[in-house]
């Protein structure tokens, strides 16, 4: 038996060595191959390389890489003028129109989320010089007259509809109040915090 075992052996090793001289003969045929083709000086005949079957996929990509740096660069196109942009931008969306309703269905909360996030931004700092009666708004909803004492620093949070301000402060027990001034008292009475 082990007689047997060891010409099986043998016959492996000796299986093994002829493939490893055959891989080796591809690689060298290959890389000759490939030296052969970055000498020509013609790009065209190079890229006709490409698709010679004698070389190896690791050394068509070192040529197609070769053939990359030799290429011109592709330019960047701008637009010369928005009339030609527009009429490219209405013939995509005559023939892809599902793509631009998709995109507009998707675009909807983000627009929201950044009308609200706006809507809710504070946009200047200002303080009163006298304590004010405002009517605050609590975050639980609830309204309730409570006195603004003086120099408390107050956020303007933005305008009504009826060009009112609106003011937001902090209170450490309650959360944000909000209170609705009128726009003449707020232009007399309030200073901008420094």
């Amino acid at each position: 038996m082990s007689e047997r075992l060891e010409t099986l052996r043998k016959r492996f090793i000796d299986a093994k060595a002829d493939a490893d001289a055959s891989k080796r003969e591809v690689r060298q045929a290959s890389a000759a191959k490939l030296a052969e083709l970055r000498a020509l000086p013609d790009p065209a005949a190079r890229l006709a390389g490409l698709k010679d079957p004698a070389l190896l996929p690791s050394d068509r990509q070192i040529l197609e890489h070769a053939l990359a740096e030799v290429l011109p660069r592709r330019r960047i196109w701008f637009p010369r003028a928005i009339g030609a942009t527009l009429r490219s931008g209405l013939r995509h969306a005559r023939y892809h129109w599902r793509g631009l309703v998709a995109v507009t269905v998707m675009s909807i909360p983000f627009v929201a989320i950044g009308a609200f996030t706006v809507h809710n931004t504070g946009h200047a700092q200002v303080h009163f010089d006298r304590d004010l009666d405002l009517i605050w708004t609590l975050p639980d909803g609830h309204t309730e007259l409570r006195r603004l004492t003086t120099d408390t620093a107050v956020v303007v949070i933005g305008r009504t509809a009826a060009g009112d301000v609106r003011l937001r402060v902090w209170s450490p027990a309650e959360g944000h109040l909000e209170a609705v001034m009128l726009a003449e008292a707020y232009a007399q009475l309030a200073i901008p915090k420094e």
